[in-house]
């Protein structure tokens, strides 16, 4: 890898910095500039920048494999966004502040949820102790726990089918997806979670339920930050725990909103009653946008991801042959809260790609090119 494109993932720095550079620069009235960045500069700066189509030499993906730079990027994502509940907390309960700029701090805030859970999810695809404790302390951070265990154990083995809540349905809007997903998902990690308690001989209500603790910690969280602020101050701070309430349902939408995006109205064959095709590159949209992509750990290369998930985010391929979206997923954020938007170009997309996906002699090119 290029030193050029090394250094380019410290773009992922880059929210974090204007959430806090816009306030203390800019003062209260700039609350809402990280979600200009966000939705406004990122893509007209994947526009300039073009698009990254390349994938790195065998030498190259060696060297990028043991670069403990990489790690150090995902690693310190978590104690960034802790430390930004602390410091959002200290603003809003010291400056003065209408309510729209204290909710533009909140829904800014949210923003950086959004990209921790996608840190989580880097970081839970790993086995050492180490990532995976990273992934759970990044998730308390956002109320959204539970997604370890569905994600891992629910999402990756049912994505493309019907059994998945995290796969959208064509014609489906994003608002009637979230519900899906967001309570879907919930209910899907209780199950997997219930299956192998009980495997284990281990009761449902007990100290070993990852659940109770995943449903339970993210209270205590907020319990702990509101009572900490009130003591601090004097009085009761509500504004704190409605700040923590605010950046996590922001946080796990817009993570939702992704998942919307990377899989909408992709099915794997069925061979048979409740049995489908193994997952392949075929089966997860796609885009190349250079800047969203280093902000992203390049989440963007999902095709990559779901053939084969313990690959680190720094060596993820592109391919030609996997479905490509229009844009990064700034935009097609922006596209998908807007449906018969988001109808109008990604429905004739999605019928092209039928028209490859479900070819065997189509996916066998595939498979061998992502071998």
């Amino acid at each position: 890898m290029n030193l050029v494109k090394k250094i380019g993932f410290l773009w992922a720095y880059s929210l974090p910095t204007v959430i806090v550079g816009s306030v203390l620069v800019g003062g209260p009235g700039w609350t809402w500039a990280p979600v200009g960045f966000t939705f406004v500069l990122i893509p007209i700066l994947d526009a300039l920048a073009g698009r990254d189509r390349s994938n790195l030499d065998k030498d190259q993906y060696e060297t990028a494999l043991s670069d403990r730079f990489f790690d150090v990027l995902v690693y310190s994502y978590p104690y960034i966004h802790y430390a930004l509940l602390l410091w959002g907390s200290y603003v809003l309960v010291t400056l003065p502040m209408t309510i729209g700029q204290q909710l533009g701090l909140m829904v800014s805030i949210g923003l950086h949820a959004g990209a921790i859970i996608n840190v989580a999810h880097e970081l839970g695809h790993r086995s050492s102790r180490v990532a995976q404790f990273h992934a759970k302390m990044a998730l308390l951070s956002v109320s959204y726990m539970h997604f370890l265990i569905e994600h891992n154990r629910g999402h990756h083995v049912h994505v493309a089918t019907p059994l998945d809540p995290a796969t959208s349905r064509r014609g489906q809007s994003v608002y009637g997806f979230w519900w899906q997903s967001v309570v879907g998902g919930y209910r899907s990690a209780w199950r997997i979670e219930e299956k192998l308690l009980a495997k284990a001989g281990q009761p449902v209500w007990g100290i070993w339920n990852e659940m109770i603790w995943f449903t339970a910690l993210p209270i205590l969280l907020c319990v702990v930050l509101t009572t900490a602020f009130s003591f601090l101050t004097g009085t009761v701070v509500w504004v704190v725990a409605v700040f923590f309430a605010v950046q996590s349902v922001v946080g796990f939408l817009l993570l939702e909103t992704i998942n919307y995006i990377e899989h909408y109205g992709i099915v794997r064959r069925e061979l048979s009653p409740g049995k489908y095709e193994r997952v392949n590159p075929l089966h997860s949209w796609n885009a190349s946008d250079r800047i969203s992509n280093f902000i992203l750990f390049q989440l963007q290369r999902h095709s990559d991801h779901h053939a084969y998930a313990s690959r680190p985010y720094q060596v993820l391929r592109h391919f030609d042959e996997s479905p490509q979206l229009p844009s990064g997923y700034p935009t097609m954020i922006v596209l998908a809260l807007l449906p018969p938007f988001w109808f109008a170009i990604m429905n004739p997309r999605l019928d092209r790609w039928k028209t490859r996906a479900y070819r065997p002699e189509e996916i066998a090119a595939v498979v061998r090119q992502f071998a």
